[in-house]
């Protein structure tokens, strides 16, 4: 009788490679897709028991490595977009009043949240543009994503980004509006 070990050894034998294919074209990385299918394969390991009731188990395992890498980019986004926030400090660069020290902590957990909460799409386009320095050519080409696409998204990312600021009050009305919305409120 084959051993819970026995049976993921064997699955990682017949799909590791292709995982890590897979890992690797989501997460243009072969270290982040290693670390990818290792975790789900310890997850495998630390909860055996399910592996029974998988009918299609080659779909779930690809599935699982997909949601993997996701929370990768999730995690990752969400560290750059904070230290990105941080950059925010240059507004405050010579205070060392507490107060102003205060507000820009809260000002960077803000832009920090409003980034979080974009669309995945639109968080893509942002993050790899704006704070990973990507063009919009080497995100297409990565993606496959129209270059046209990925600009409207990052183009909606910081329109949101920039509506969020004003209702909180951190940024002016109007401030950095485009031409077509200062038209539209003109009308």
């Amino acid at each position: 009788m084959s051993t819970a070990n026995d049976i993921i050894a064997n699955l990682f034998a017949a799909y590791g490679n292709a995982l890590r294919q897979r890992a690797r074209r989501i997460l243009g990385s072969d270290a982040d897709a290693d670390d990818a299918v290792q975790e789900v394969m310890l997850t495998l390991l630390n909860g055996p028991d399910v592996l029974p009731t998988i009918e299609r188990v080659a779909g779930w395992l690809f599935t699982l490595v997909r949601r993997r890498c996701i929370d990768i980019i999730r995690s990752d986004a969400r560290r750059k977009v904070r230290e990105a926030a941080e950059g925010v400090a240059g507004l405050f660069d010579g205070a060392d009043d507490p107060a102003a020290l205060m507000e820009q902590r809260e000002v960077a957990e803000l832009v920090a949240a409003a980034v979080d909460e974009l669309p995945e799409a639109e968080r893509y386009a942002f993050v790899a543009n704006a704070l990973d320095g990507l063009t919009f050519r080497e995100m297409a080409e990565h993606t496959g994503v129209p270059m046209g696409t990925l600009m409207a998204r990052k183009k909606r990312a910081v329109d949101t980004i920039r509506n969020q600021m004003r209702r909180r009050g951190i940024l002016p009305p109007n401030s950095g509006a485009s031409r077509h919305s200062t038209q539209e409120n003109a009308r």
